[in-house]
């Protein structure tokens, strides 16, 4: 009764610790290890890649479900990204056994506990949401073991540094745990800090970190441009630094798969980053069968979505939910609908505007393959049916004409520039541009001539930047659609006549 009552009060005290202490301070006195190989005890390493047997970066310990390593249960995705030091993956609630919860949730308990048992003195969440349903450290009542449990992004410099300096208090202090560093799917969060950590650690350049990203993310990996930017922009620490020697005792092998240069595919993603993220939009997300709530990959890959979105504001998107041909039609069409609702609020509860979307659900309507009514297919290419896609529907973007002026300013054509590269990436599109006029001054048919006039400036400044005009038409509307009833009413809409 004595040690229950001990364990709670020192549970109670760290949670008011912690709770209290901004990540800034859970920095460690770097200055007070040695780098000198030497006197460094290799013991740790040795144990943990017994305990593991995974030889390879990019080789599971436990897998999407988080099978394959009971002693670590409530993790998914888990790999190694140090041997013995530092380890990454997810949270595994959405395929848990029992008592399911929101995928977006920070580990299970018995998850924490696995952790706790083998050794590890850290855990770090990689996301904001949901955090206070954890405990900020747990106590092994046996060992006297303690595993502290961080809610830190990874995104600024501040975040990054507090998880490097617990690494680094893991590699060169034996009674230090590894440290595990998860974020839902255990594919993009935590693979951008573990290219963190074998940048520094490791030795790896822009091209393998790049790789490795890539392929230890899931397939939906377009539109993440901000990662790999990230990834590139890293530059390792000095006050960080380890030997060779332990370098090359802690750091785990890794494959090279591809021959292509990540490289020069970075360079030009940059150059083309708006291009790459517009193109992004038409992407189809599959789902299980005769499920309509998010799937782990569908809210992650959403989550992409929304950033992408918010920043592109001048974009109204239809999200179409989609099934196979199996069930009858009337149920598939439910099926779609709640599949694409449910996409459309979530894309709003991260902060879209709602202004920028609706939805719709096409049953079975709209197949990708052969696999309608009586033809028999093979559950792959049932798969391909089951989706949700966006579908552009508008680009409405504010031009700011001057009065009774038909010039383009700089910071719209940098916008232009972005929608010219959407159209040039949709050529099944059908584009009209409308011009419009405020009714503040001239006469209405001043206001026709001037709001043609602007429609085709855009027309031409798309042509002479090399767009194929083959699809676009411009067309002046004057004051007769007034939207705002001032002087935004000065302004190009894109209407979309069809759009595959």
């Amino acid at each position: 009764m004595l040690k229950g009552t001990l364990t709670g009060f020192i549970l109670l005290f760290f949670s008011f610790y912690f709770s209290q202490t901004d990540s800034s301070s859970f920095q460690t006195d770097s200055s007070s290890f040695q780098t000198d190989s030497s006197s460094f005890d290799f013991s740790k390493i040795n144990e943990y890649k017994n305990r593991y047997k995974v030889n390879c970066l990019e080789e599971k310990i436990t897998d999407n479900k988080g099978n394959g390593f009971e002693e670590l249960y409530g993790t998914r995705n888990c790999r190694t990204i140090l041997y013995g030091i530092a380890y990454r993956g997810g949270g595994n609630n959405y395929y848990h056994r029992s008592n399911k919860r929101d995928n977006k949730n920070p580990l299970p308990i018995d998850g924490l506990n696995s952790l706790l048992n083998n050794g590890f003195s850290k855990s770090v969440y990689l996301y904001k949401h949901n955090f206070k349903t954890a405990p900020p450290i747990l106590v092994n009542d046996q060992t006297n073991d303690t595993l502290k449990y961080y809610q830190l992004g990874g995104d600024t410099e501040s975040e990054r540094d507090s998880i490097l300096s617990f690494v680094y208090d893991a590699i060169m202090n034996k009674d230090v745990g590894p440290v595990y560093l998860h974020c839902w799917n255990g594919w993009h969060q935590s693979g951008y800090v573990s290219t963190v950590l074998l940048k520094q650690f490791c030795g790896f350049n822009n091209q393998q970190s790049i790789q490795y990203w890539e392929e230890c993310a899931d397939r939906m990996s377009r539109g993440y441009s901000r990662i790999r930017k990230a990834i590139r922009d890293f530059k390792p620490i000095e006050k960080y630094s380890i030997s060779k020697q332990i370098s090359d005792s802690i750091c785990p092998c890794y494959h090279n798969k591809r021959q292509e240069n990540i490289e020069e595919v970075a360079k030009k993603e940059i150059t083309d980053a708006s291009k790459d993220n517009l193109k992004s939009l038409k992407v189809s997300i599959k789902y299980p069968s005769n499920v309509s709530s998010l799937p782990p990959t569908v809210s992650t890959f959403l989550d992409e979505y929304a950033k992408m979105l918010k920043k592109k504001s001048f974009l109204t998107v239809e999200v179409g939910g989609h099934t196979d041909s199996k069930g009858s039609a009337e149920y598939n069409k439910l099926l779609s609908e709640k599949r694409a609702k449910n996409a459309m609020n979530y894309l709003i509860k991260q902060g879209v505007n709602p202004k920028q979307l609706k939805y719709k659900g096409y049953g079975e309507k709209n197949l990708k393959n052969k696999c309608a009514d009586g033809i028999k297919c093979s559950a792959s290419l049932h798969a391909i049916n089951r989706r949700i896609e966006f579908k552009i529907t508008q680009i409405s973007h504010q031009i700011n004409f001057e009065n009774g002026s038909t010039k383009i300013n700089n910071k719209d054509r940098d916008i232009l520039n972005d929608i010219k590269s959407l159209l040039s990436t949709n050529q099944n599109m059908n584009i009209e541009i409308g011009g419009h006029a405020d009714k503040g001054s001239g006469t209405e048919k001043a206001n026709k001539e001037i709001s043609l006039k602007r429609a085709q400036s855009v027309f031409n400044y798309f042509k002479e930047n090399g767009l194929d005009m083959r699809n676009i038409t411009y067309k002046g509307y004057g004051t007769s659609r007034q939207k705002y009833h001032d002087q935004r009413d000065r302004r190009i809409e894109f209407k979309i006549f069809e759009s595959k």
